[in-house]
């Protein structure tokens, strides 16, 4: 293979009943990391050989493309860290800013987010990191939204990661009833919101403990629907 990458780049997925239902937003998002034709084929066909050997219904992928191109994939029944019972729990952290690749594609290295979340490990389930001029950036492990009325917001990427639970809702949050946009966001945005939600492209979407309403059922109901086959 002829690509060369800075890094490692990871893509976590969901696999549903042996297929990807997400699986051409993955690769899109390993194409904007960097990632050739021959390395997307061959990360294409690495997952959904993983995916059609696995057994059970649920299960969550790691692909990993070393930066040689290289594609392998793995697949747990470990469920996504914001599918808690009662609602994730949130905290927030000032931060370094994140080093992402181009495209604002997920590394396989997650030390920089690792180190963030140990901060407050057992106190909550994700970690919010803020800037060192007050700006909430991303979490620790899945997209950010906040509902303002009939608006989801979600901060600028980069330097959030460009998500692909990020690009679903931006994409079909119109047909919701609502109006995706990145804006910058500070805590104070938290604190008036109408309901705070996170979003995987594991488990979907879910309200942050005590902040969940009408677009956090909206939007759970909606990955639901695509993880189960809907187009």
């Amino acid at each position: 293979m002829g690509v060369h990458l800075a890094e490692a780049l990871r893509e976590t997925i969901r696999v549903q009943d042996g297929r990807i239902p997400l699986l051409d937003r993955h690769l899109a998002r390993l194409a904007a990391g960097g990632c050739d034709r021959e390395t997307l084929e061959a990360a294409r066909r690495s997952a959904e050989r993983a995916a059609r050997a696995w057994a059970e219904s649920y299960g969550r992928m790691a692909l990993v493309v070393s930066t040689g191109g290289e594609a392998s994939a793995e697949v747990s029944a470990r469920p996504s860290v914001i599918d808690v019972p009662g609602g994730p729990r949130v905290a927030l952290v000032l931060a370094p800013e994140p080093q992402l690749p181009p495209g604002a594609a997920k590394p396989a290295d997650r030390s920089q987010w690792d180190r963030v979340f140990e901060r407050v490990t057992g106190a909550a389930d994700v970690a919010i990191l803020v800037s060192e001029t007050g700006l909430l950036m991303d979490t620790t492990h899945a997209t950010l939204w906040i509902r303002t009325g009939a608006r989801l917001l979600t901060p600028p990427s980069p330097p959030a990661l460009a998500g692909v639970s990020r690009g679903v809702v931006l994409d079909r949050a119109a047909a919701l009833g609502y109006e995706a946009a990145e804006t910058p966001l500070l805590p104070a945005h938290l604190d008036s919101a109408d309901e705070v939600i996170l979003t995987t492209a594991v488990a979907g979407a879910r309200a942050v403990r005590g902040r969940g309403g009408p677009a956090a059922d909206a939007l759970t109901a909606e990955f639901a629907r695509l993880f189960a086959g809907g187009a």
